[in-house]
């Protein structure tokens, strides 16, 4: 199973870190925080995410 830690994700969408946090506040990011500084997501979970805000942003014409 493979995490990426949010500064990878940080530079994998060309976002700050205030960014991740609303994302994760917001939209239901699925972070994981590991001790008091670590956090993760796992690479399954980001998919999953993603495919979730593109099912919900498609508009039906």
């Amino acid at each position: 199973m493979e995490r990426i830690s949010k500064q990878q994700l940080q530079k994998l969408y060309n976002v700050d870190r205030k960014t991740i946090e609303y994302w994760r506040k917001h939209y239901g990011l699925p972070i994981i925080q590991i001790g008091t500084h670590k956090r993760y997501i796992r690479k399954e979970d980001l998919i999953a995410w993603e495919d979730k805000l593109m099912e919900n942003s498609q508009v039906e014409v």
